[in-house]
């Protein structure tokens, strides 16, 4: 196994180009009460610069004005002295690595919203390879592991135990948007399994770029795979069946029902529906998400009714 630790850290080889980027995110999710939400935030060091933060939703508000709470937070400088798992944001985010590649301390207290929670690593490090040029143009380095996210959420006086399957990523390269196609980002985790997909591609069908199967202790990159959307809610999918094949040669069929998701609008050349997912592979069921992106100018004719969501 390649030794990936140098992701825990801002990558070598920079260039100057502006666009340079440094990713990090965290799943959410307290299933049974159909909430989700995520830790995600990004560096642009040639451009001095730190944006991101927490948000939170439900069914009962999926727009950044009504949702639980957002504060992925636009043109904050880049906080001095910061690592990529070693910073305090202007906003109040903090996170701090605990053990390289496993655990991972992050903390938020703002606006009546606090978050006290630990992400711990289940499953290895995969290393997201696709060959494709559009997404090597959005990182040139990309990695997934799957893991459980344990503490206390607050809001306004409440309290949420969290305890849940949990995926991490974290990239760096330039990250350009321009030829930006339409598809999916999709993952479920159970105790011992745990399967990440990203597929491409219009209409009902789409094929899989790269994901992992991580099954039996073992981790295979994918080899082949489609997506299927049987059923479409108001801004995507609301169920599908992924189907694919890693290099070890085991299979994933997988069901996936799909809540309606937060409209994210943070990155302003697209529009990502960002959505809980429920799984059923083989029986177990898998907690995960779907992450439907588009161009936003395809999002918005279609949020208009000028298009049509399978076409």
């Amino acid at each position: 196994m390649n030794d990936l630790s140098f992701a825990d850290h801002f990558g070598e080889g920079r260039t100057d180009n502006p666009y340079w980027n440094e990713s990090v995110w965290f799943s959410l999710s307290i299933p049974e009460r159909r909430i989700h939400g995520m830790i995600q935030y990004y560096f642009r060091p040639n451009m001095g610069m730190l944006n991101g933060g927490p948000c939170l939703w439900d069914p009962s508000g999926t727009f950044q004005w009504n949702c639980l709470y957002y504060n992925w937070s636009h043109l904050q400088a880049l906080p001095e002295g910061a690592d990529k798992f070693d910073m305090r944001a202007r906003n109040s985010l903090r996170v701090k690595m605990i053990e390289p590649l496993q655990q991972y301390k992050i903390d938020y207290d703002k606006d009546g919203f606090e978050l006290d929670l630990t992400w711990q690593a289940i499953g290895p490090v995969h290393e997201l390879r696709t060959g494709d040029p559009g997404q090597q143009s959005t990182a040139k380095f990309h990695i997934e592991q799957p893991g459980r996210m344990v503490g206390t959420i607050r809001r306004h006086g409440e309290s949420f135990a969290v305890d849940c399957f949990s995926m991490r990523d974290t990239s760096y390269g330039a990250r350009e948007y321009e030829s930006l196609a339409r598809g999916g980002y999709f993952w479920g985790i159970a105790q011992d399994s745990a399967f990440h997909a990203l597929c491409m591609g219009e209409g009902r069908e789409a094929t899989c770029i790269g994901g992992f199967i991580w099954k039996d202790g073992k981790l295979g990159s994918l080899a082949t795979g489609k997506r299927t959307i049987t059923e479409y809610g108001a801004f995507g999918p609301s169920q599908f069946l992924f189907e694919g094949e890693d290099k070890l040669g085991r299979t994933v069929r997988a069901s996936g029902s799909i809540d309606p998701g937060l409209v994210f609008t943070g990155y302003t050349d697209h529009t990502v529906v960002w959505s809980l997912a429920e799984w059923d592979w083989d029986g177990v069921t898998h907690w995960g998400d779907n992450q439907e992106f588009a161009p936003s100018e395809w999002f918005r004719q279609m949020a208009r009714g000028e298009r049509r969501l399978g076409e």
